[in-house]
């Protein structure tokens, strides 16, 4: 056997950072699932962990990739000036003409939609270098998109204990036909990937490690906390560490890969972007993410007076109406400019290789 996987950096690097936070998870969703379903409130501790270190921190982390960076802002100034902005607004005019319920459930199904998309966009980095539309290229798209859609059809189905945000209800699907559909598409998809894997492995003596494990390690951790288990904390662990802590990898790694390449010499800020600078990046994403939490705590939710202090404002529905869609522009922001920063067209794919490979 030959493995042959175009790794985003390194098989150590990847299956530690990239593939290996899903299935670390998954598995102790896995083995202690049970227990940590029984966890009332949780503690502040995870809290701080999942929520600031790792859910807001990922949001936080493509400013180094976008905003922080003058040579890549000045590439696409327009485009960074004018996302956020227009979230904001848009924001705003939802939140106005149709109240909060509709604000969150817009916001939400946008990040899982983004969700969905991302590991999409992994599983195109595994397969650099494969043939693009061919069957084999369309086993794959399908094989991605169902691991993920169909736990979400499952959701939609049949009633879960947890939310993806407050304020939020997943529309529910009044028959059970088609997640029976979905389910036979599942699990035609995923054999189908397998058995055409086997097969150019036997054949070829190749086989893609990275592409493979991408898409099980997706596959378990979906099934897994929307499925396997309906606990609020099981889906929460799953849902923000196997999403968050490759994302923040993935954009540390990009720069480093950036820095190291010779058409960015003069790139300054890429310098950062060194082993020894690691805890000051984390640090600086927790910091942000710590501020971001505290600012909604003191005028919107008052639920962490422990870790953020008791400085509740008194603030008027009006002004809720603009400092709500203020609050989430950042994170709205972020799932817009993933569609161009990670792009996985023609076009985008240039861009990524000219620096990952």
């Amino acid at each position: 056997m030959r493995v042959e996987t175009p790794w985003i950096y390194s098989p150590k690097f990847d299956l530690a950072a990239i593939i290996g936070p899903p299935v670390a998870i998954t598995a102790v969703v896995l083995l202690w699932g049970d227990r940590i379903a029984a966890i009332g409130d949780t503690p502040a501790w995870l809290w701080i962990l999942l929520v600031l270190g790792i859910d807001v921190a990922h949001v936080y982390s493509s400013l180094f990739r976008t905003y922080f960076d003058k040579e890549e802002f000045q590439r696409r100034r327009k485009l960074y000036l004018v996302v956020p902005a227009v979230c904001w607004l848009a924001g705003i005019a939802v939140f106005a003409l149709w109240g909060p319920v509709v604000f969150w459930s817009i916001v939400a199904y946008f990040a899982i939609y983004h969700f969905v998309r991302q590991q999409y966009g992994f599983l195109m980095l595994y397969r650099r270098g494969e043939p693009v539309g061919d069957l084999s290229y369309r086993i794959d798209q399908v094989a991605i998109y169902i691991a993920t859609v169909y736990p979400l059809v499952y959701w939609h189905t049949y009633p879960r204990n947890f939310q993806w945000f407050s304020n939020f209800e997943v529309l529910h699907i009044p028959v059970v036909w088609p997640e029976y559909v979905f389910r036979a598409v599942y699990i035609l998809s995923l054999t189908a990937f397998m058995v055409k894997e086997l097969n150019r492995w036997h054949v070829t003596g190749k086989l893609n490690l990275g592409k493979t494990l991408l898409l099980v390690a997706t596959a378990s951790a979906w099934a897994t906390g929307i499925i396997l288990f309906n606990g609020d904390l099981t889906f929460t662990l799953i849902n923000i560490v196997s999403h968050g802590v490759p994302y923040m990898a993935l954009i540390w790694i990009y720069q480093y890969r950036k820095r190291t390449n010779q058409s960015h010499a003069q790139n300054k800020f890429l310098k950062f972007f060194q082993i020894k600078y690691v805890p000051i990046y984390i640090a600086a994403l927790v910091g942000i993410a710590y501020f971001e939490e505290g600012v909604w705590d003191w005028l919107v939710y008052r639920e962490h007076a422990n870790i953020f202090g008791s400085y509740t404002l008194s603030v008027s529905n009006t002004a809720l109406m603009i400092l709500v869609p203020l609050l989430t522009m950042p994170q709205v922001t972020h799932y817009v400019l993933d569609a161009y920063i990670w792009r996985v067209n023609k076009k985008g794919r240039e861009e990524v290789r000219a620096v990952i490979g």
